[in-house]
């Protein structure tokens, strides 16, 4: 159950770098469907809210079981996560992200003729080809309006560089469970400067790699 709770943070983290617009604020559903029924009641009401204000964007991931905040600026990523009897933080900086973004090919994309309407904004689909953390080819569900743009930039900024227009919404496969991220809310309203700003008084480090194994990975 703690490694279905870190790939979702670890997902959220990327929305973070991906789903940006100049200033506002997504908020999205998070389901996930394969999983026991047992541990299915656990993942019940997740949602990621996401705040942006120019070059900086802020996550927060909420669950019955955990909740994380994961804010990129320009001096790079920091990940707080409390949940499970643990409150630890992950921390990148600038450099860390560009050396760590180089090891990821850009993404295959390609873009469909298929429409829907996601919270008051027309998208279009397209599929999005990446590579997971073993080196294994994925294939992403992704569900974008050129309204808003899409800003690549932080840990995970090439994951989905070059998508024509802002995710609204997120469909992937991790293993045996398939995860689905779609916006309800889209506000433009003015965000804080205090959002993106956080303490880690309280919080243990633990170190990027520490998190790839625990999430199974390299």
């Amino acid at each position: 159950m703690k490694k279905i709770f870190l790939t979702v943070v670890a997902i959220a983290g990327m929305f973070a770098a991906q789903a940006q617009i100049s200033e506002g604020t997504v908020t999205y559903s998070v389901t996930m469907e394969g999983l026991p029924p047992e541990q299915a009641s656990m993942m019940k009401g997740m949602e990621l809210t996401m705040m942006f204000k120019k070059t900086k964007s802020r996550a927060e991931f909420s669950s019955a079981m955990m909740t994380s905040t994961t804010v990129n600026d320009d001096n790079g990523t920091l990940t707080l996560m409390d949940g499970m009897g643990q409150k630890s933080f992950i921390k990148m900086s600038k450099a860390d992200l560009e050396k760590d973004a180089k090891k990821n090919p850009e993404p295959k994309i390609t873009y469909t003729d298929e429409k829907k309407t996601i919270a008051g904004y027309d998208c279009k689909k397209a599929v999005v080809e990446v590579k997971d953390q073993k080196g294994e080819t994925q294939k992403v569900n992704v569900w974008y309006t050129e309204k808003l743009p899409n800003n690549s930039s932080g840990r995970m900024m090439n994951q989905l560089k070059g998508l024509k227009g802002a995710p609204l919404e997120f469909e992937a496969a991790q293993g045996p469970y398939k995860m689905k991220f779609s916006a309800t809310k889209v506000s433009l309203s003015p965000v804080a400067d205090s959002q993106f700003v956080l303490s880690t008084d309280g919080y243990t480090e633990m170190k990027a790699d520490d998190l790839k194994k625990m999430q199974g990975g390299k």
